[in-house]
C-alpha cells in the first residue's frame, strides 16, 4: 500500500480553492478535500489527480464562496474552461480539417516571420550608429559630354574640409578610401588582408564602430597610425593585445594605435585594417584642397537646424569658387544622401565601391506586400473552411440552443475555437521557422536569426497580439454565422442553412487572385533573371580567371604571361587596369573635328594588346591593338559603337583623338570600333567607352582564359607559374562569372523569395480547396448517386462537380491580370535591359492554377464518382 503522506494534491487547484473559499469554512473544507483526494489516490493516483479540480468546484458551491464577485469570477472561469474543453474536443473530432487549418495558417505565419526577419536585417544596416539620423554621404551627379549622366558615390579630397568650413550646417566630416586587398608583413608573418581602408581621424567619432583598446578620439592622427580588427590581430599576431605593434604595407611601416571589434555584418562599410587617410598623401601637401579627381567617400554630420534644400542652393557657388571652369555646374551637381539610404537606395549610384551587400530598397515594399498577401490567403483559407464546416455542426448548435445556450455564449465558444487554433498555428509556425531558417540563409546568403522574435519583448508582444487578433478576426464571421442558426430548423433536418455562400465564393476568388498573381510574378521574375543571366553581354565570361596583381606581378607581367601561354590548359592571357562588370573610370578625351578640337568624357580602360581577342570582343570596323605598330602603345584608341555614335563620324576609324591631357598637336588616332558590350551591370545602359594600351602604366589585374573541361588542373598550372615569378604576394583570384553573378545577387534573392512564397501560396490555396471540395461534394453525394443511376459517366460527373471551382479561377484570372501587369511593369523599370511581358504568361499562370486546383479536388471528385449509389441514396 502506498504511503498517504507521499501523495500530495495538485497545488494550483488547491490555491484556487483557498482564494475563493469563505475564510470561516476554509480550514474544515480543505481538510475534507485533502482527505477525499488521499482516499482516491490509494486506489488510483492518476484518477485522483484528474478529479481533484472537479472536487474543488463541488466544494465551492455558491453558499460557501466568500463574496458575489468571487462567485461571478468562478462562474466565468468555469465557463471559460468549458469553452476550452469544447473547443479542444471539436478540434479533435474534425482532425482533418483542424490539421488543414493549422498547417495552412502556420505556413502563412512562418512565411511572415521569415519575411520580417529579412526586412529587419536589411533595415538594420548602419542603424547601430548613434548619430545615424545626422550622417550623410556626399554624392555627385556627373553630366560629362560624351557619356551618360551618372550618380556617383565618390567625391574629391578637398570637398570634405572646405565644405565643413563654408557650410555652418556641417558639424564635422570624415573621408574614407578603400585600398582593397593588401599584403601585410607583421614580423615573419606575411598574408593578404582583405578590405584595407584609410580614413580621417574623425571617422571613429562619427561612426560607432566598437573600439576595444586605444583612445578613440585620437586614433589615426599621424600619417602611419593604424587600427586593426580583433580577427585581423589574431591572424597577424595570434593575440588581441597588439597596440604598439608595427607592420609593413606597401613599404610603409605603420603603428597599431587601436584594436576594434569586428565590423558588424550590417554595416555598409567593411574593413579589417584602417589606416590614416594621410598615408597616401605624403607627397600631396595640399591634399585638403585637392579638386578635380573623385576617388574617395566623404561623410558629414549635420546639425539639428540643417536644411538640405537650402544647402543645395549654395552648391553651385561653392563649386565655382573652388574649380576654375565656367561650365563646372553643368558638369557636376552635389547632393547629400542620408546614411539610411546608402544601403537601400543606391542601386542607381555608380562607382559605389564601398557599399557592402547593396540592396534595392524597393524590394522591401514588395516583400511587405508578399507577406500581407500570403497571410491574407491563409486567413481566407481559414475562414472558408470554418464556414464551410458550419453545416456539419448545425445540429450541435441546435441542441445547445435548445438546452438554453444563448447566442453570445455560442459566439464566444466559436471565437475561442478560432483563437485556440491560431495559437496552435503560431506554435507550429515557430517550429517551421526554426527548421527552415538554416536552409533559407544558405539560399539568400544571410545570417538571419530567430532570437529577435522572442528576446525583443515589443516584437514578441506584436506577434502574440497579431495571432490573437488574427484568430479573432478570422473567426468573427464563422462565429456570427454559426451562432445565428435557428434550433427548430436545424433539428428538423431542414437544409436552408446550406444555401450557396456568395461570401465564401468571394473569398476563394480573392485567395486565388493573389495566388495567381504570385504565380505570374514568379514566372516573369525568373524570366527576367534568366534573360540577364543568358544575355549576350558582348564578351566571354566563362572560365576567365581574374588574378590580382601587385607591383612585382605587374613588373613581371610579360614573363608571367609567356610562361602561362606555354601551359596546355591556358588558352589566353591578357591584363587591364579595371575589371569588367563595373563602370570604368571617366577621364578627358579629345577628338579633332572640322570645327576644331572637341572635348568629351567617356569611360576609359587601359588594356593589354590582346584584350579583345581573349575576351572575344567583336570589331565592327578597323583593327585590334598590335605590337607591330609603335603608336599603338599610348596613341591608338579603340572605341565602342556607342562612343562612335556620340562623336557623330560617318567613319570613326582614322579620326585623330587622344587623352584629354595630351597637347592638341600630339593627337593619336582611333584604330577600331567594337560592338557595344555591357562592361557595366545590365541595370545600366551601355556607356561610351575608349580602350587604350599603356604598357608603362602597369596593370592591376590579369585575365587568364583556362580550359573549362579541366578546371582543377588549370588552377594548379596557373598557381605554379605565378609562384615562380611572384615571391612577395600570394596569388588571389576570382572567376569572372562569379563576379558578374554578384551584380544581380539582390535580384536573384528577390526571385528566390518570390518563388518560395508563390509555392506556399498555391500550397495553402490547394489545402483550402481540398477541404472545401470534400465538404461541397459530401453535400452533393445524393445528387451524384442519382446521376450515376441515370447513367452519368465519371467524366460528366467530374465536369459537373468541378465547374464551379473552374469558374471561380476564371474570375480570379480576370481580377489578377491587370493588377499584376501594372506591378511587373513598374518592377521591370529597374533594368535598362528587360524582357517584354508576354500576355501568354498570364494564360500560362491561369492554366497552372487551374490544373493544380483540379488536381487537388480530383481526389474527392473521383471518390464520389466511383462510390456505390446505393450507399448515398439509402434512407438515413
Amino acid at each position: 500500500m502506498k504511503k498517504i503522506n507521499s501523495i500530495k494534491p495538485p497545488q494550483l487547484p488547491l490555491r484556487f480553492f483557498r482564494w475563493f473559499c469563505d475564510p470561516d469554512l476554509k480550514e474544515d473544507l480543505e481538510g475534507d478535500l485533502i482527505e477525499l483526494f488521499e482516499r482516491r489516490a490509494i486506489k488510483n493516483e492518476r484518477k485522483a489527480h484528474s478529479l481533484f479540480f472537479l472536487d474543488v468546484l463541488r466544494m465551492l458551491r455558491p453558499g460557501i464562496i466568500k463574496n458575489f464577485e468571487a462567485h461571478k469570477n468562478l462562474n466565468n472561469y468555469a465557463m471559460l474552461r468549458n469553452y476550452l474543453i469544447s473547443a479542444w474536443r471539436n478540434l479533435m473530432k474534425y482532425k482533418g480539417f483542424s490539421a488543414i487549418n493549422i498547417l495552412s495558417l502556420s505556413i502563412g505565419m512562418a512565411a511572415c516571420m521569415v519575411i520580417y526577419l529579412f526586412i529587419n536585417d536589411e533595415l538594420s544596416f548602419d542603424a547601430f550608429h548613434k548619430r545615424k539620423d545626422k550622417i550623410y554621404r556626399l554624392c555627385e551627379v556627373q553630366s560629362f559630354p560624351g557619356t551618360n549622366t551618372q550618380n556617383v558615390a565618390l567625391s574629391m579630397p578637398g570637398m570634405g574640409p572646405t565644405m565643413a568650413a563654408e557650410f555652418p550646417e556641417i558639424e564635422t566630416f570624415a573621408r574614407y578610401r578603400s585600398f582593397g586587398d593588401q599584403l601585410i608583413e607583421a614580423g615573419d608573418n606575411k598574408m593578404i588582408i582583405e578590405n584595407v581602408a584609410a580614413a580621417d581621424s574623425s571617422f571613429l567619432t562619427i561612426f560607432d564602430f566598437p573600439v576595444i583598446s586605444g583612445d578613440k578620439d585620437n586614433l589615426l592622427d599621424d600619417h602611419f597610425d593604424a587600427i586593426v580588427t580583433e580577427e585581423t590581430a589574431k591572424k597577424l599576431y595570434g593575440r588581441i593585445n597588439v597596440v604598439g605593434e608595427t607592420f609593413i604595407i606597401n613599404g610603409d611601416r605603420c603603428i597599431i594605435r587601436g584594436v576594434m571589434g569586428d565590423v558588424p555584418e550590417n554595416s555598409h562599410l567593411q574593413f579589417n585594417v584602417l589606416l590614416s587617410i594621410r598615408i597616401s598623401t605624403q607627397n600631396t601637401p595640399d591634399f585638403d584642397n585637392q579638386f578635380g579627381s573623385n576617388y574617395l567617400n566623404t561623410y558629414f554630420v549635420l546639425n539639428e537646424n540643417a536644411d538640405l534644400a537650402e544647402m543645395e542652393k549654395r552648391y553651385p557657388e561653392y563649386l565655382s569658387s573652388h574649380i576654375d571652369r565656367d561650365d563646372i555646374n553643368d558638369l557636376y551637381k552635389l547632393y547629400l544622401q542620408p546614411l539610411s539610404d546608402v544601403h537601400l537606395a543606391s542601386t542607381d549610384v555608380e562607382h559605389d565601391y564601398n557599399n557592402y551587400r547593396k540592396f534595392n530598397g524597393k524590394y522591401i515594399d514588395v516583400f511587405v506586400l508578399v507577406g500581407i498577401f500570403i497571410l491574407v490567403i491563409a486567413s481566407l483559407n481559414f475562414m472558408n473552411l470554418t464556414t464551410a464546416r458550419a453545416s456539419n455542426r448545425a445540429k450541435e448548435v441546435g441542441v445547445r440552443k435548445a438546452i438554453g445556450a444563448i447566442k453570445s455564449q455560442l459566439f464566444k465558444q466559436f471565437i475561442i475555437e478560432s483563437i485556440l487554433l491560431a495559437v496552435f498555428a503560431l506554435l507550429f509556425a515557430v517550429a517551421l521557422v526554426f527548421l527552415s531558417l538554416p536552409l533559407l540563409n544558405n539560399l539568400i546568403d544571410r545570417q538571419l536569426e530567430t532570437q529577435i522574435l522572442f528576446t525583443n519583448l515589443e516584437i514578441f508582444g506584436i506577434i502574440l497580439l497579431a495571432t490573437l487578433g488574427l484568430g479573432l478576426l478570422a473567426g468573427l464571421y464563422p462565429s456570427i454565422y454559426l451562432s445565428s442558426f435557428r434550433p427548430v430548423i436545424v433539428l428538423k433536418g431542414f437544409k436552408s442553412y446550406e444555401k450557396k455562400s456568395y461570401l465564401r465564393s468571394s473569398l476563394i476568388v480573392i485567395q486565388f487572385s493573389l495566388a495567381l498573381g504570385m504565380i505570374v510574378c514568379t514566372l516573369v521574375v525568373l524570366q527576367q533573371l534568366m534573360f540577364m543571366k543568358n544575355k549576350d553581354v558582348g564578351y566571354a565570361t566563362d572560365h576567365i580567371l581574374l588574378v590580382d596583381m601587385n607591383e612585382e606581378a605587374s613588373e613581371k607581367y610579360e614573363e608571367i604571361k609567356q610562361a602561362l601561354l606555354k601551359e596546355s590548359n591556358v588558352l589566353g592571357v591578357t591584363a587591364s587596369g579595371q575589371r569588367l562588370g563595373n563602370n570604368f573610370h571617366q577621364w578627358g578625351f579629345k577628338v579633332r573635328k572640322d570645327t576644331g578640337i572637341v572635348n568629351v568624357t567617356p569611360s576609359n580602360v587601359y588594356v593589354d594588346y590582346d584584350y579583345l581577342d581573349v575576351y572575344g570582343i567583336k570589331l565592327l570596323s578597323g583593327r585590334s591593338f598590335s605590337r607591330d605598330y609603335e603608336a599603338d602603345d599610348g596613341n591608338a584608341y579603340i572605341i565602342n559603337k556607342a562612343f562612335a555614335d556620340e562623336l557623330g563620324f560617318e567613319e570613326a576609324v582614322g579620326q585623330r583623338a587622344a587623352h584629354g591631357w595630351y597637347p592638341d598637336d600630339s593627337l593619336g588616332s582611333i584604330i577600331g570600333v567594337t560592338e557595344n558590350f555591357n562592361f557595366n551591370s545590365l541595370h545600366f545602359k551601355v556607356n561610351t567607352l575608349s580602350m587604350v594600351v599603356h604598357t608603362d602604366w602597369g596593370f592591376s589585374e590579369m585575365s587568364i582564359k583556362i580550359n573549362g573541361s579541366n578546371v582543377a588542373q588549370s588552377l594548379i598550372d596557373v598557381e605554379k607559374v605565378y609562384d615562380q615569378f611572384v615571391t612577395d604576394y600570394p596569388i588571389s583570384y576570382e572567376f569572372l562569372d562569379d563576379h558578374i553573378q554578384q551584380l544581380y545577387k539582390s535580384d536573384e534573392q528577390m526571385g528566390s523569395v518570390i518563388t518560395i512564397i508563390a509555392i506556399l501560396s498555391i500550397f495553402i490555396g490547394c489545402m483550402g480547396l481540398f477541404g472545401l471540395a470534400s465538404i461541397s461534394i459530401q453535400r452533393r453525394i445524393k445528387e451524384v448517386g442519382i446521376r450515376k443511376v441515370m447513367g452519368a459517366s465519371i467524366t460528366e460527373l467530374m465536369t459537373i462537380l468541378s465547374r464551379n471551382f473552374a469558374l471561380m479561377i476564371l474570375i480570379s484570372f480576370i481580377i489578377a491580370t491587370p493588377l499584376t501587369f501594372l506591378f511587373l511593369s513598374g518592377w521591370l523599370e529597374n533594368f535598362a535591359y528587360r524582357i517584354d511581358i508576354n500576355p501568354l504568361i498570364f494564360l500560362l499562370g491561369a492554366f497552372i492554377a487551374l490544373i493544380i486546383a483540379l488536381a487537388t479536388i480530383s481526389y474527392h471528385v473521383i471518390k464520389a464518382a466511383n462510390s456505390n449509389p446505393v450507399n448515398s441514396l439509402k434512407c438515413e
